[in-house]
């Protein structure tokens, strides 16, 4: 073992760092529209998420914590997945904003009348031009990160993410933060 490693508290901090300057490039503007959907139209809707890699483990975490708060979600791909249609929405995820598979379902839930919500490592992507709402993490204007990326600052894109979808969950019961729990909990797996 390299006797070089920093102590670890530092590189701690740095990873911190690199997400919170990523999470400080979203537009408030844009979010609170955004807040405002998921607090109000999304839970009439049915709501499917797709992505790859690790940006399909954010989203199932964030389609949990919504599923806690008793939205309908769905994991595309999963057997118990029905067929997307008119008024539902679509949520993907691509820090390059150009994942094959995101950009073809993305086309395909529109077709179908569904609404895409893109959240993305980069501004401008092929994913922003089909989806109807983007959350876009500038990762250009973000200081470069000490770690090796690529395709829109990889790990620190799923770091923020997660953190955002966070985020959005206490915004959403934020007034009623105790209640919220206790309800989530009833929602809570229980065959574990």
């Amino acid at each position: 073992m390299s006797t070089n490693l920093p102590d670890f508290s530092s590189v701690l901090e740095v990873v911190l760092d690199e997400a919170y300057a990523l999470l400080k490039t979203l537009d408030q503007k844009a979010l609170s529209g955004l807040f405002k959907d998921v607090a109000s139209e999304w839970k009439s809707k049915r709501l499917f998420f797709w992505a790859r890699g690790r940006s399909f483990l954010i989203l199932k975490a964030f389609a949990m914590r919504l599923m806690h708060l008793g939205y309908r979600v769905y994991i595309v791909g999963e057997v118990d997945c029905p067929a997307i249609g008119d008024g539902d929405v679509l949520v993907v995820a691509s820090g390059s904003g150009s994942t094959s598979s995101v950009l073809l379902f993305s086309e395909k839930a529109k077709n179908f009348g569904a609404q895409v919500v893109a959240f993305t490592g980069k501004a401008d992507t092929p994913l922003a031009k089909i989806a109807d709402v983007v959350v876009s993490f500038k990762s250009e204007k973000a200081p470069p990160s000490i770690q090796l990326f690529a395709n829109g600052s990889g790990t620190r894109f799923e770091d923020a993410l997660f953190l955002f979808f966070d985020a959005c969950i206490l915004y959403l019961i934020w007034d009623r933060r105790e209640k919220a729990y206790q309800e989530m909990m009833l929602r809570h797996a229980n065959l574990e």
